[in-house]
């Protein structure tokens, strides 16, 4: 069974103190950690929930009083079966949507930042539509930057991906008939909010060429969000199988599940084929007894943790090493502390110079970088160079 850590508990209880120290140090010192998130990591983001008398269901049920539909039923493929359920779905999302734009990150969402760009992370895995691992800085697979416009097999540059969007990104639509994706503009919205469809702006101008040249005009296709629902192919399942299986060869040294109930049978798949590979990373018991067990990150090396109010069922004995009870936002922020108290040069940030422009240029230099623990040097004339990092700060002639 995972052991089990109550962030409550923590201030009077010494044993759970200790505990969460430890593996605050074993996320500082892991190399290859594998972060797979749901949507508890959202929870403080200001988006409102689904299911309160409040909340986004409700509010569409005032403009649908005669449907009946649950929750669930708003994120499965079937509902395009029937036209109604369909009008609502559209309805729902547009109002999710906006919801979700004026959404800060949360902690959690920028501690993923952080240990990216720490080089700390292997890759994020999320189940969330909502985008904001994107405004925290982590290129995501739905993004504009890693999308490949050709006759390739490959549809995005997976190397580049920092965030796996295992079901969409509800700031795309995709087209029912041509499958072009497009951003979801405030037009889109509008028509979304009234449950129809806007049509494809790339089948319609196919098909008015088509006019133009006096043959027979192309069907339209109507545009929908770009979110996988339940019993739904990803139109990534390609790519996204090819970073797991690159992931898993990688050897992650640690796994950190935040905010996910872990019901959804490929997601919980995924979970425990990267538990199986972290937990092949951990030291063994016969060199950990020896005269020189493993040090650094090795020690620290093999855990799967799970963040979440509530606690994984039976079925994760084995698999999830340690059950940190409490809100995702509360975790990440001690450990971030405690990161910082126990390996403070982890946080120095190093200022250095950098040459503007030609390296044969005015002698013109600028402080342009803050480097953390990251320095490269390029072979030039006696002159060290350093690799790009945050911004520019300061330009001085010298």
């Amino acid at each position: 069974m995972p052991i089990t850590l109550d962030l409550n508990d923590s201030a009077v209880d010494s044993t759970t103190r200790r505990t969460l120290s430890n593996l605050s140090l074993a996320v500082a010192k892991c190399k290859k950690i594998v972060v797979v998130t749901g949507a508890g990591i959202s929870c403080s983001c200001g988006i409102p929930d689904f299911r309160s008398s409040d909340g986004l269901y409700a509010l569409v049920k005032q403009q649908y009083p005669d449907v009946v539909l649950k929750g669930r039923d708003l994120f499965d493929a079937s509902l395009f079966r029937d036209t109604t359920s369909t009008s609502v779905f559209y309805t729902f999302i547009s109002q999710l949507k906006r919801s979700i734009d004026v959404a800060s990150p949360s902690p959690t969402h920028r501690f993923i930042k952080t240990l990216d760009t720490k080089r700390k992370l292997l890759r994020s895995y999320t189940q969330n539509i909502d985008g904001l691992e994107e405004k925290a800085g982590l290129v995501g697979s739905s993004s504009d930057g890693v999308r490949i416009n050709g006759k390739g097999k490959a549809k995005i540059k997976v190397k580049e991906v920092r965030n796996v969007q295992l079901h969409g990104d509800i700031h795309r639509v995709r087209c029912t008939f041509c499958s072009a994706e497009l951003l979801c503009t405030e037009d889109y919205l509008d028509r979304f909010n009234t449950g129809v469809p806007p049509d494809c702006p790339e089948c319609v101008t196919r098909s008015k060429a088509r006019v133009a040249r006096s043959a027979r005009a192309l069907k339209i296709g109507t545009l929908r969000p770009a979110i996988v629902l339940y019993d739904e192919p990803h139109p990534l399942g390609d790519e996204i199988g090819s970073m797991q299986t690159a992931d898993i060869n990688r050897k992650p040294d640690m796994l950190i599940i935040m905010g996910t109930s872990l019901k959804v049978h490929g997601f919980k798949k995924l979970v425990r084929d990267f538990a199986r590979v972290v937990h092949d990373a951990a030291p063994s018991p016969a060199s950990a007894s020896t005269s020189s067990p493993p040090k650094g990150a090795k020690s620290m090396a093999g855990k799967v943790i799970f963040v979440n109010k509530t606690a994984p069922g039976s079925e994760w004995d084995g698999i999830i090493d340690y059950h940190v009870v409490g809100e995702t936002d509360a975790w990440v922020e001690r450990v971030t502390e405690e990161w910082k108290k126990m390996r403070p040069a982890d946080w120095e940030v190093q200022k250095k110079l950098v040459a503007t422009g030609e390296v044969e240029s005015t002698g013109t230099f600028t402080v342009a970088k803050d480097i953390t623990n990251t320095i490269a040097v390029a072979k030039g004339k006696g002159m060290c160079f350093y690799p790009e990092q945050i911004h520019c700060l300061l330009t001085q002639e010298f």
